[in-house]
């Protein structure tokens, strides 16, 4: 729709030209004014597209009037229809921008032609204007996942050297020597409420998002979306570095405006074709030091395998136990394994130990009731671990065994009472297909109140719930095939309609199942 405004002293000027526009042309508005004051007026709440004036009016005259126009309006048309033919007043209309400078009289042929003409100019810059945003959306989601796919390079540990030239060319960095910023954030308490859980999530992504902005000017980086509860960022080692100063400010200044404890751990400077190292360095620093920022000089100090092996044992026993010190016990265990990668003689030992560790922890689960038959005897993700470099095992053991203890820890010490037992298995082999508590209390013969009771007492979590984490927990072990299809993924595990599915998933693990995927994908 095109909102003309003509402008004429002459009111059977104005009706005559609104009647003919309108009956000649579709989608017009049309508002009039007799004189300049009551136009301008009016183009505050009309904003017109088009503006069709006469130079003499009682007043202020026509070019006056153009004058104002341009002094808040560039690009609205101006067309100028006169009895005046003076050179003055053409070379004043080429001055403000006039469209068209036309002299009266007027055949109605001729004034539909123009209002036409302009009227497809507008159509044409619009179109041109839409045309320029969707290659930006285009170019912004390009340069997105060229700073996804660097970080996931470096993570897992891919050749990231091979898309370089790629890099500088898109992201606009120089990647010729620099280091890894990594910001931890505080895991949040596995008994808090999904809502706290998913506004932890949504919080973690504002920092990511704000820190995109704040670093834009201050230096050459790169920040990653979130990894869990770590933030990632490159920085060029150049003449706009901010250094440490720089670093303890901006973890203050986070702390205040996202209301998260979170730390700051500062890697070696390296090569580019040495970042990796970098990375590395700047989650091991964490584990070393209890500084908010702390930063890695290169001199980490070596630890024994006889430290690792005692932070494997205290590790499976705070899991086993459920004690509030997993947490901790597994950054510190993250911490010995990341120090043994660093001597070539005990890394065969790290991951070997890791490989066990997460077996245990499979069958802890498995026996408790906690994971189904199908995860446990499924391989694909111990696998999928053991084809993985060192540091993206210890990622992937990380995320894993934080998942299973949530799960783990809800459960209430002691055995379940043997209709919940009944109930839990019945649930485990038939968890993907509809399943009401009315039907299921009915085959176990008690009432579905007293089943709903027993369910949550030993296991801490509704009905709905169990079957819920269930089927996101097998959702997320096919969801490990890149090429799996989201739809497909929601129907296998027993949810008919996929945006419900998405919604879940998302409130479960505070991500959507396709940033899952491209997450832990292979």
């Amino acid at each position: 729709m095109v909102r003309i405004l003509v402008v004429d002293d002459e009111a059977i000027v104005l009706e005559s030209s609104k009647k003919l526009i309108q009956s000649n042309l579709e989608d017009i508005l049309i508002e009039t004014a007799q004189n300049a004051r009551e136009a301008l007026i009016k183009m505050d709440q009309f904003k017109p597209q088009i503006i069709m004036t006469d130079i003499k009016m009682p007043g202020m005259n026509g070019l006056e009037f153009i004058e104002h126009i341009r002094k808040q309006d560039q690009q609205s048309k101006i067309i100028i229809v006169s009895a005046y033919d003076h050179f003055e007043y053409a070379k004043e209309a080429v001055k403000y921008g006039v469209e068209e400078y036309v002299l009266k009289p007027l055949t109605k042929q001729k004034l539909i032609d123009i209002i036409r003409t302009t009227v497809h100019k507008i159509d044409e810059e619009a179109e041109k204007r839409n045309s320029e945003i969707d290659n930006m959306e285009r170019y912004y989601q390009s340069v997105g996942l060229v700073e996804s796919n660097f970080f996931n390079s470096i993570a897992l540990n891919r050749n990231y050297m091979k898309h370089i030239i790629h890099y500088r060319a898109l992201l606009d960095i120089a990647f010729e020597k620099g280091y890894f910023v990594c910001i931890e954030f505080a895991s949040i308490d596995f008994s808090a409420s999904m809502e706290a859980i998913n506004a932890y999530h949504q919080q973690i992504n504002h920092c990511s998002e704000d820190l995109k902005t704040r670093l834009k000017f201050k230096c050459s980086a790169l920040v990653s979306s979130p990894f869990l509860n770590r933030i990632f960022i490159y920085t060029e080692k150049d003449s706009r570095d901010q250094g440490m100063p720089f670093w303890q400010q901006l973890q203050r200044a986070l702390m205040e405006r996202f209301g998260l404890k979170l730390r700051i751990g500062i890697g070696t400077t390296e090569m580019i074709e040495n970042i990796s190292q970098s990375y590395e360095a700047s989650m091991l620093v964490l584990r070393q030091s209890e500084e908010a920022v702390c930063m890695c000089y290169g001199n980490l100090e070596n630890m024994s395998t006889e430290a690792f092996d005692e932070a494997f044992l205290a590790l499976y026993e705070d899991f086993y136990t459920k004690r509030k010190r997993f947490k901790p016990s597994l950054r510190h265990f993250e911490f010995e394994f990341m120090q043994l990668l660093k001597q070539p003689a005990t890394l065969g030992h790290a991951e070997a130990s890791l490989v066990e560790l997460h077996i245990l922890i499979r069958h802890i689960c498995f026996t408790a009731n906690v994971i189904p038959s199908a995860t446990y005897f499924d391989k694909g993700d111990l696998l999928e671990m053991i084809a993985k470099t060192p540091v993206a095992k210890i990622q992937h053991f990380e995320r894993v065994v934080k998942d299973y203890f949530e799960l783990y820890s809800r459960i209430r010490r002691g055995e379940y009472n043997d209709i919940t037992l009944a109930a839990v298995e019945k649930i485990q082999k038939r968890f993907k297909t509809e399943i009401s508590l009315e039907a299921l209390a009915d085959e176990i013969k008690v009432t579905p109140q007293y089943l709903s009771k027993l369910i949550k007492d030993d296991t801490g979590i509704t009905f709905k719930e169990y079957i819920n984490e269930l089927r996101i927990e097998e959702a997320k072990r096919q969801l490990r095939q890149p090429e799996t299809s989201i739809k497909t993924v929601g129907y296998d595990v027993g949810y008919n309609d996929t945006s419900y599915f998405i919604r879940t998933f998302k409130k479960y693990e505070g991500i959507t199942p396709r940033d899952y995927q491209r997450m832990v994908g292979k």
